[in-house]
């Protein structure tokens, strides 16, 4: 009985791998964006020589194992190679965008001189980004290419022109807590060499905009893309406006906050995303528009191909609609994954839809690396893969089939359900590691959403496009903006029912092992898919019986402690300027304890009943270090186990530290692994020193 278990076990492996023959050289982009996520958060910048001492045998065995008929031997070494060109790739793509980030902050404001590149606005301030021409103050070789800031009241000019305003700059900052959004890193890569907020009117410049083509056609594209989101905004109302001109031409800028938390609460914020139904309706109007009309002009008809000509047709309307759109990474997979399928109709050649991803994968990890580690990156790759996978296991009928009005109403019911739930699997890990959160009604509210977009939604987009060309897009757009609102009903209706679970967090382990376990399962096929299985229960595991984060400690010094009812602030060091860890969402309340320097310096300690355990902030006789203006003991008691005691002034400046729970209710404490020598760890200036306080006494008080 064993020997025949063990029998089948070994049949099925073995027929598992067989099936895959087809299948393994997909998993060669997956070692791209590996190698570059790899590069990306590396805690040293890797050593490029040593980077092609390992690659360039890869590739050699690779090759000479391909020409021996290849098998898995090969592809591990093709995987090996991959990975290092996606190392390299974040080499070289940090070494093109190299340019100056300000070191220090100006304390004061100072004269920015420089062309507006684009404007997003909010609502109540707008956000400027500028190219530079000159900073008060700095030398040129000190001068950000790129900067950006706040600005209150209204903008009167368009991007391409030049300026002149008075803004208090400041270095991108850092990570607030460990595991946070490290919008330094994104900023460099962006060429965003500081921020800050604007004081007082910008005024016009003589001086030209730049000469260059490239620059011209940069702040011409901007200008055009701005005028059509508020074109879009009047005509679709003040209630949709906002969304519709996200959908329309990718900016945001428009929504309300309340709406944006409503659709992320949901499952909805996809639907801000230009992604594949926005690219396939703007290719597929004008493939229809030409498919009609092309027969009609005999000379064209008859020596140019019909289908061939919409095509073509189709493939500049995208790339038109792509260069409007703002070219965020859903964008840019959708782009290549449209020219591929209307390019394989140009040359009368099949579409293969994993394939397509595959080569839209390759493309945007080679432009743009440090997208790989970003959460529209993953989210947009996770959930295509798995919809592409779930068309593959989907039953097809043997014979055609004339089913009846009720039956497909279920059908339907059926098939939007399937595709709700799997991309909300298919992304929810990296919905738990990037926002420690995830959309429990997301299901619900796609599958009530998706006839509003299907039957409302995307045929007044497409009959808005065809009237736009005779100025009688209007009351189209006013329709879009209707069922704009009926979405955002639905997406507020949605996060409001939400009941508020709260789901532990995923840790770098569990992320690794839930995006190999979705790759494993989109790429193979057939009995190969029972590999996923094996990462998914692991990253399960791990997810279950992981540390949960209790409190944290900031780059500054400031504490936050998770209470039953959300995180609260319980000691603040930051000033006016802090800003929250996003990580842990934007309702963070203030507790009853001093959360001010002062009221430590006069002893005014407490004690709090929070969600892991018993804290008490004691004051202690330090001197200030690294920004602090007074030392402060916290201690931690939790549910199991030994008290913890740190000072939380003794992290401030080295990227904070986290407290966390075990799953049996015991307490650690965890630093942040800070990276160094990385292009966007430029080492920055101290700050200003601060004025000492007086020492604080022995006191406690419970609250």
């Amino acid at each position: 009985m064993e020997r025949g278990w063990l029998a089948r076990l070994w049949a099925f492996l073995k027929g598992a791998v067989s099936d895959q023959a087809l299948r393994w050289p997909l998993l060669l982009p997956l070692a791209l964006a590996g190698g570059a996520a790899l590069y990306m958060s590396a805690p040293f910048e890797p050593d490029w020589r040593i980077v092609t001492a390992i690659t360039a045998p890869a590739v050699l065995l690779w090759l000479l194992l391909q020409r021996r008929g290849g098998g898995l031997l090969a592809l591990a070494f093709g995987m090996i190679a991959c990975a290092g060109f996606g190392v390299g790739a974040g080499i070289v793509r940090s070494a093109l965008v190299s340019a100056p980030v300000l070191r220090q902050e100006t304390g004061g404001p100072v004269r920015i001189e420089g062309v507006i590149a684009e404007i997003d606005a909010g609502q109540s301030s707008r956000r400027l980004r500028i190219h530079v021409r000159a900073i008060e103050g700095l030398t040129p070789d000190q001068t950000p290419k790129f900067v950006r800031f706040s600005f209150k009241g209204d903008m009167p000019y368009s991007p391409g022109r030049a300026v002149a305003c008075q803004a208090i700059l400041s270095p991108p900052p850092r990570p607030v807590v460990p595991g946070d959004y490290a919008f330094h890193r994104d900023a460099y890569f962006a060429q965003l060499g500081a921020v800050g907020f604007a004081v007082g009117q910008c005024e016009p410049l003589p001086t030209p905009p730049p000469s260059t083509l490239a620059s011209k056609v940069g702040y011409w594209i901007g200008a055009v893309r701005r005028a059509l989101s508020l074109h879009v905004y009047e005509e679709a109302g003040e209630k949709g406006g906002g969304m519709s001109a996200a959908m329309v031409a990718g900016d945001r800028s428009l929504i309300t906050p309340d709406d944006a938390e409503a659709l992320r609460l949901s499952g909805l914020a996809h639907l801000l995303s230009i992604s594949g139904v926005h690219m396939v309706l703007a290719g597929g109007i004008v493939f229809f528009l030409i498919r009609m009309l092309w027969p009609l002009v005999e000379p064209l008809a008859l020596r140019i191909p019909t289908p061939r000509a919409a095509a073509f047709g189709a493939i500049v309307a995208c790339a038109l609609y792509f260069a409007i759109s703002g070219a965020e990474v859903a964008t840019q997979r959708s782009y290549v994954m449209a020219i591929i399928g209307f390019g394989a109709k140009l040359f009368d050649r099949p579409a293969i839809s994993l394939r397509s991803l595959a080569v839209s994968l390759v493309i945007v990890v080679l432009l743009q690396p440090e997208s790989v580690v970003t959460p529209g990156f993953q989210m947009s790759f996770a959930a295509s893969g798995a919809l592409i996978a779930l068309y593959e296991m989907w039953p097809k009928l043997d014979k055609p089939i004339r089913p009846g009005v009720f039956a497909r109403a279920w059908a339907w019911v059926v098939g939007a359900t399937a595709t709700s739930l799997v991309a909300s699997l298919a992304t929810m890990p990296f919905a738990l590691y990037h926002f420690d959160r995830a959309a429990l009604f997301s299901v619900v509210a796609n599958i009530v959403s998706t006839p509003v977009i299907t039957l409302w939604t995307t045929p007044a987009a497409a009959a808005a496009a065809l009237a736009a060309p005779l100025g009688q897009e209007g009351p189209f757009l006013w329709l879009l903006g209707k069922s704009i609102e009926v979405v955002l009903a639905i997406a507020h209706y949605s996060a409001d029912m939400s009941p508020p679970v709260d789901l532990p967090r995923l840790g770098e382990a569990g992320l690794a092992l839930a995006a190999a376990a979705i790759a494993l399962g989109c790429v193979l096929t057939r009995r190969g898919r029972a590999f996923a299985a094996i990462p998914a229960a692991a990253a399960l595991v791990i997810w279950i019986t992981g540390p949960d984060p209790v409190g944290y400690v900031a780059d500054d010094g400031t504490v936050f402690l998770k209470a039953r009812q959300g995180w609260v602030q319980v000691i603040d060091w930051r000033g006016r300027n802090g800003l929250d860890p996003l990580i842990i969402g934007d309702d963070v309340r203030k507790s009853g304890c001093p959360s001010d320097a002062k009221g430590v310096a006069k002893g005014q300690a407490c004690g709090l009943e929070m969600a892991g355990g018993r804290f008490e902030i004691l004051p202690g006789p330090g001197e200030p270090e690294d920004g602090c203006p007074a030392a402060a003991s916290l201690v931690f008691t939790p549910r199991q186990g030994l008290p913890l005691t740190l000072d939380p002034c003794a992290y401030a400046g080295k990227g904070g530290a986290v407290i966390e729970t075990s799953w049996k209710g015991e307490a650690s404490l965890r630093a942040a692994q800070m990276q160094s020598g990385r292009a966007w760890t430029q080492p920055l200036y101290p700050r200003p020193p601060r004025p000492k306080v007086s020492k604080p006494k022995d006191e406690i008080q419970d609250q």
